[in-house]
C-alpha cells in the first residue's frame, strides 16, 4: 500500500481550497473538497438522490435540497475540527503526475470531530455515484483517511457509525479492521420504522 501523500501535514492547512493536498492509493485520490465539487452537478443531484441520502442520517436531506443549502452546508463546516474531502477515482492515463481533469468525483468522505487532547476522531463517508457502488472504493477510501489519521494526524482512535441495515458500509469498515463498539437499538427512524445504529472504532496500533 501507498502511504497516503500530502503536500503540507499541517492539521489546519489541509482545507478545502487547498489544491495541493492530496492522499492517494491505488486508483483512489481525496482530495479538498471546495467550490469546484460544491458547484458541480455531480454533488447536487447525489444530494437529491434519495438512495444515497436516505442513510446519511440527516432528515433534511430526505426532501428536496437546492444549491443554497449546500453552500450552507459548507460554510457551516466547523474548519477547527473538520476535514472534508472528495473522493475521486483515478483515470487511465499513464502519467504518474496526478490531475484532477483525469479523474471522476465519486463522493464524499469527512473526518470530523477532531479532539486534540482525546486524540479521536470521526469518519463519515458517502459514495454518491451509484455507477460505483459495490466496487470497494469505500473501503480503499477509508483506509487512506485512516492511515492519514494515525500516521500524519497522530491521533490514536477513529469512529464511525452508519445504520445496521447499511451492510455494504458495514463490510467496508470491517475490512479496514474497525470493531463494532456499540449497537443503539431503534435509534434511527429510516423508511417507516426505528432501525438500529451501529457504532464502530479502530484504534492505531
Amino acid at each position: 500500500m501507498e502511504s497516503p501523500t500530502t503536500t503540507n501535514t499541517e492539521l489546519f492547512e489541509n482545507q478545502p481550497g487547498n489544491a495541493y493536498f492530496c492522499l492517494h492509493e491505488d486508483d483512489i485520490c481525496l482530495l479538498s473538497f471546495g467550490v469546484e465539487e460544491l458547484y458541480s452537478e455531480e454533488y447536487l443531484r447525489w444530494m437529491n438522490d434519495l438512495d444515497v441520502t436516505k442513510t446519511l442520517g440527516r432528515f433534511d436531506y430526505l426532501m428536496p435540497v437546492d444549491r443554497a443549502k449546500l453552500v450552507e452546508y459548507y460554510n457551516e463546516i466547523n474548519r477547527e475540527s473538520t476535514i472534508f474531502l472528495a473522493i475521486y477515482l483515478k483515470g487511465n492515463s499513464s502519467s504518474d503526475q496526478i490531475k484532477k481533469a483525469d479523474m471522476k468525483f465519486i463522493g464524499t468522505l469527512k473526518i470530523y470531530d477532531i479532539d486534540l487532547l482525546a486524540k479521536r476522531a470521526s469518519l463519515g463517508i458517502a459514495i454518491g455515484d451509484k455507477l460505483e457502488w459495490g466496487k470497494g472504493y469505500a473501503g480503499k477510501a477509508i483506509r487512506i483517511a485512516s492511515q492519514y489519521v494515525f500516521e500524519v494526524l497522530g491521533l490514536r482512535k477513529i469512529t464511525a457509525g452508519y445504520i445496521a441495515s447499511n451492510v455494504g458500509m458495514e463490510r467496508a469498515f470491517l475490512k479496514n479492521g474497525f470493531e463494532i463498539e456499540a449497537i443503539f437499538k431503534k435509534h434511527i427512524y429510516f423508511e417507516g420504522q426505528f432501525v438500529d445504529h451501529k457504532f464502530v472504532c479502530k484504534f492505531r496500533k
